[in-house]
């Protein structure tokens, strides 16, 4: 009777805590996310596919890393503003064919476009790794192919977690808009289909 009364304090007393922290409801979301795996210690992964509503090329880099690991190396992959690796052409959208080169991220806490922590870890966990350096920007430049000397601007960096935003096995869904309204020309749409879903 005692080791369930205390169990039920020990439930309350977080209960309390997360209420009274502003953001630690996320946090803890977060960080207790189940990373997937078909095994203890396991990662699942996670597939992403890019909609470029825009008339321009988009140039970025893209991944997934552990926030709370200083030694992280994230999964990244980067679309280039040339044809030697990937390229998102305006109006057009990525593959999903992992012989396109689409292979999915595993999965970390984080997804992030162009932040400036996946840049820093890239630069500092992978430092021999081949990158594109035009793509190794904040955010999402956007390249008008038919005058490379102009760009029409860039969207901001993008960062969706884990347990709160996606669950693991999930097909990320970006979007790339025009933004009239916005403080930025672009902006960055995010929707995500969970791998139990019927669409």
């Amino acid at each position: 009777m005692l080791k369930r009364a205390l169990h039920v304090a020990a439930l309350f007393m977080g209960a309390s805590a997360l209420s009274t922290c502003p953001g630690c409801a996320i946090q803890f979301a977060n960080l207790s996310a189940s990373l997937g795996g078909g095994t203890a210690g396991g990662r699942g992964s996670v597939r992403v596919l890019f909609i470029n509503n825009t008339p321009f090329r988009a140039v970025f880099t893209y991944g997934t890393f552990d926030q709370t690991d200083q030694f992280s190396q994230p999964d990244f992959r980067q679309f280039g503003p040339s044809g030697t690796g990937l390229v998102l052409d305006g109006d057009s959208e990525s593959s999903l064919d992992p012989g396109g080169g689409a292979t999915p991220l595993t999965c970390g806490r984080v997804f992030s476009i162009g932040s400036s922590d996946l840049l820093r870890l890239i630069g500092e966990n992978l430092p021999t790794a081949t990158t594109i350096d035009e793509a190794l920007v904040e955010g999402v430049s956007f390249l008008d192919t038919g005058d490379a000397a102009t760009s029409p601007g860039s969207a901001p960096p993008f960062e969706a977690l884990l347990g709160v935003d996606f669950p693991c096995e999930s097909l990320l869904i970006v979007r790339f808009e025009l933004d009239d309204f916005g403080p930025d020309p672009f902006r960055v749409d995010f929707e995500v289909i969970p791998s139990d879903s019927t669409r």
